[in-house]
């Protein structure tokens, strides 16, 4: 008898559970102002749950300036008039609520908008909110006044901005509008609690946290070593993510905040972090998240870090990402989440597969890819039905504030090294890469029919619409056999049915092939075997010989295939197949009892 120990110790439903993220500036406009609102999602909850969503997760609906498209709050307890009132947030939670469904809100507290009065109050060192922020005096080099550190910012420029009225720089690591909030101070963490449960008493079941690993920063303030000699400012990612007391104040939210709602979800976004950064956060006996959003794999066509220079990559590469992150996390009784896109990212089957002549298989591969490992599955606005990158985007059309700082600080360096004026200098490379990287690619608005802006709204949006969307768009899908979203729907219903490719034990088949990506899936009683055939070419696959040969088919994208011992896949086909149906695998946890 052969003795498999499951991956998991405890079952949970945020680990079965599908979240589904709305960015609500681009989900669904009800009052035809061209930005997507509360009562616009409201309209769309049973459409949500015929596909099988669990959990909806809304990016920032808060009081913002928005600068950053709200993560830039002004007022935690607020939600911004462009998205609705508080009374319609009541009634989305209650409607949310009685179809069975949880909701989840994002919380952002690494940082606030510098409208926010906790930082009108720290510029003014009123109402004991001094330090409240992150504030140091400059330094001064030949008299000349310097930034604190040389850290650049995650939108480019220095990561400090100087404060008349006060004589100091503040920290923030993204935009000058959002000054990093400092957790050393007691009050700040206390206020950050006290807002979570503020929520959380009102009827919202979790949170992702935004960055929620820049939280503490390495309190010595060096200088950052220089690698990029061109740049005035150098990368300092080591002294603000994954800081010294991260941990404790994650420890401290858990106990203060998520302990007490026992059924509550928890992800938090980590950039930079490693597995074993990530077994620190998420392991079970840790007490700090239950999953964090790593970045590896979707870093995969950076260069050093610059998603702007995009390079080739190979399967193996992506393999072994995907491959760390499943056993690391099997092994350390951790627990991954699932994403393949977000609204931070382009599309994916426009950066993982193909958006052209072999789209639509590209969706359903990638779809069983995604659906069949091993964690929480999140789901993006738009990817059901199969929504890809815009093919050209003007500079006049782009709203992502990252792209359009990069765009503004390659000119302004291409104008400073040639001498030239800026109407002179050649952009159309870093035009040509918006299609690929620019986050606005995900902003889109969702594509709901073929009429005129695509049924999102009847005023034009606050962002340009898809140029597809006549083809691509819900009302030609929903009940459509064979159609993006009924595949989406029917992967889904097997993946509950089929617990195993929740829970299972993952292990990567035939790791060095350049076109297939195969693995296997074993549980306590069953075994399923997943093969995706990642190139536009039909490839004959080898079954490997220690891996079962026969099995039944339970669901592909293209028909109902046998297994054998030599597979023809076709172009971005993929297959499960359950290859074990018998009752002699051992659950340790009942021969340990």
């Amino acid at each position: 008898m052969t003795t498999m120990v499951s991956h998991h110790n405890e079952d949970a439903w945020w680990k079965e559970a599908v979240v589904y993220q709305i960015y609500p500036r681009s989900f669904k406009d009800s009052n035809n102002d061209g930005i997507g609102d509360l009562k616009g999602a409201m309209e769309k909850l049973d459409y949500l749950k015929s596909l099988g969503v669990d959990v909806i997760w809304f990016s920032p609906i808060y009081e913002s300036p928005m600068v950053d498209m709200g993560y830039d709050i002004s007022d935690y307890r607020s939600i911004h008039h462009e998205f609705g009132t508080m009374k319609d947030w009541e009634l989305l939670c209650e409607q949310v609520h009685k179809r069975g469904m949880k909701l989840m809100m994002d919380l952002v507290v690494n940082h606030t908008s510098d409208q926010h009065k906790w930082f009108q109050d720290s510029c003014e060192k009123k109402n004991g909110k001094d330090d409240w922020y992150i504030w140091r005096k400059p330094r001064f080099v030949n008299g000349e006044r310097k930034e604190p550190t040389n850290w650049i910012s995650c939108f480019g420029g220095s990561t400090w901005k100087y404060h008349e009225g006060r004589g100091e720089y503040y920290l923030h690591c993204f935009a000058a509008e959002q000054p990093d909030l400092n957790w050393e101070n007691e009050q700040v963490r206390q206020e950050v609690y006290d807002t979570m449960r503020f929520w959380m008493d009102k009827g919202c079941d979790g949170f992702r946290m935004d960055v929620i690993n820049m939280i503490s920063k390495d309190p010595r303030y060096l200088d950052a070593p220089i690698t990029c000699p061109d740049s005035l400012y150098q990368p300092g990612f080591q002294y603000i993510m994954n800081g010294p007391r991260v941990h404790e104040y994650l420890r401290e939210m858990n106990e203060q905040v998520y302990s007490k709602y026992p059924n509550s979800i928890n992800v938090g976004e980590a950039p930079m972090a490693n597995v074993q950064d990530g077994l620190q956060y998420v392991g079970a006996s840790r007490k700090e998240m239950q999953m964090i959003f790593h970045f590896e794999h979707v870093e995969i066509d950076a260069t050093n870090g610059n998603k702007y220079i995009v390079k080739d990559w190979i399967l193996p590469e992506l393999k072994t990402i995907f491959n760390r992150w499943q056993n690391t996390m099997q092994k350390g009784n951790g627990w991954n989440s699932l994403y393949l896109e977000n609204h931070d990212q382009p599309r994916s089957v426009s950066r993982y597969a193909d958006d052209g002549e072999y789209r639509d298989e590209s969706v359903k591969m990638l779809a069983t890819f995604h659906l069949s490992l091993s964690g929480t599955v999140f789901l993006f606005q738009g990817q059901e039905i199969g929504m890809v990158n815009k093919k050209k985007w003007g500079l006049e059309d782009i709203r992502d504030i990252d792209a359009i700082n990069y765009y503004n600080d390659t000119l302004n360096a291409r104008c400073e090294h040639s001498g030239s004026k800026k109407e002179d200098v050649d952009m159309s490379d870093i035009l040509d890469v918006m299609p690929i990287k620019n986050r606005d690619n995900a902003r889109t608005p969702v594509q709901w029919t073929d009429e005129a802006y695509a049924g999102f709204s009847e005023s034009e949006p606050w962002i340009s619409v898809n140029d597809d969307y006549k083809e691509y768009n819900v009302a030609s899908q929903v009940g459509v056999e064979g159609s993006h979203f009924e595949y989406y729907k029917k992967m889904l219903r097997v993946r509950k049915e089929h617990k195993t490719l929740t829970y299972g034990v993952f292990e990567d088949v035939d790791h060095n092939h350049l076109e297939v990506y195969a693995f296997t899936r074993t549980g306590i009683y069953d075994k399923y075997l997943v093969v995706c055939n990642f190139s536009q070419d039909t490839v004959q696959w080898k079954v490997p010989d220690h891996v079962e040969r026969s099995g039944e088919f339970v669901i592909g994208s293209y028909d109902e295939q046998e297994l054998s011992s030599v597979i023809e896949l076709r172009p971005y086909e993929a297959r499960v197949y359950k290859v074990v149906d018998k009752l002699f695998f051992v659950d340790a946890r009942r021969e340990e009892c």
